[in-house]
């Protein structure tokens, strides 16, 4: 074989591998660009699932804080019933705590998705029975608020009733009082044959004497009956023969002094009453106004009367 054949198929030889290079370089180039398009294509993928994600991811926080609102503006609303359901709530608060938390570290939708889930039904559990306690209480509220206006109205009676009989015993108390009529007081003397005569001096008086009627009173019952003389002098001292309880008597929750007192069997009709105050020996009136006044054995003043003395 001479030179030139052989430089002929050196040429050859080195066309061929020029041009599996090229095939190569191409094949190459090719994967290059396919590899490219579809990391392009992957990488497109992954920001479409990323953009999801971040959607889902604020949905279900959207959910979260919608929900946990909802459930706070109820426990407000009910106030103090919330209490009884005071387990129930920090389960829900919990839930929503583990859901935000896994929101923020990790994504795991389906974990993330059944939390919410379970978070919802306890919610929802816990607004019916809230709206069942608060029936209840309501109901509870109105049954008391019935029962106090009825004890009310029932006081309002009682006292209507209470009031009337005082009236009413008062009245009979009042109707059942000894009443006198004719009340006279006189100063009286003895003249030489005994027998009493009226003045009106002083120096010549020996005794007071009082006359008064006893009225008729059926609700007052028959038997012995006290009746109390004051007597007043012109200072407005009243006469009495002691300081001591036994010449008092109560009226009105205050002991008074008598200067005289008088009993006499009644037996319902009118009665006439006479009673003396007799001065003691060696002792005169004194000129001036006495004044006379006439308690019953209750202590109630029924009559009064003056006398002149010159």
């Amino acid at each position: 074989m001479d030179l030139e054949e052989r430089m002929k198929k050196k040429a050859i030889r080195n066309k061929n591998l020029l041009f599996a290079a090229l095939a190569a370089l191409l094949l190459a180039l090719v994967f290059v660009i396919i590899l490219a398009v579809k990391n392009s294509a992957i990488k497109d993928d992954l920001q479409t699932l990323e953009a999801e994600k971040e959607m889902q991811r604020r949905d279900f926080q959207a959910e979260v804080d919608s929900l946990m609102k909802v459930h706070n503006e109820l426990k407000e609303s009910y106030g103090e019933l919330s209490q009884e359901l005071a387990e129930k709530d920090s389960i829900i608060q919990a839930d929503a705590v583990e859901i935000k938390r896994l929101l923020d570290s990790q994504w795991d939708y389906y974990r993330i998705k059944k939390k919410l889930a379970s978070l919802q039904e306890i919610s929802q559990k816990y607004v019916r029975q809230m709206d069942s306690l608060y029936t209840v209480n309501r109901e509870l509220v109105a049954e008391n608020e019935r029962i106090r206006e009825e004890y009310q109205a029932e006081k309002r009676v009682n006292t209507n009733l209470t009031r009337r009989n005082d009236e009413l015993t008062g009245k009979v108390n009042l109707a059942a009082t000894m009443k006198i009529h004719n009340l006279t007081a006189n100063a009286v003397r003895f003249k030489g044959n005994s027998k009493e005569a009226t003045t009106d001096r002083a120096n010549r008086a020996e005794r007071i004497m009082v006359d008064f009627t006893v009225a008729q009173n059926d609700l007052v019952e028959a038997g012995t009956k006290v009746f109390y003389l004051r007597i007043a002098d012109p200072t407005k001292v009243v006469i009495s023969k002691g300081s001591g309880d036994e010449y008092s008597f109560k009226s009105n929750g205050e002991s008074l002094q008598y200067t005289e007192q008088v009993r006499f069997n009644y037996d319902g009709k009118d009665a006439a009453v006479r009673a003396y105050y007799i001065k003691p020996s060696g002792i005169e009136f004194m000129p001036g106004r006495y004044y006379i006044d006439v308690y019953e054995q209750g202590g109630k003043l029924i009559g009064q009367t003056s006398l002149e003395l010159r």
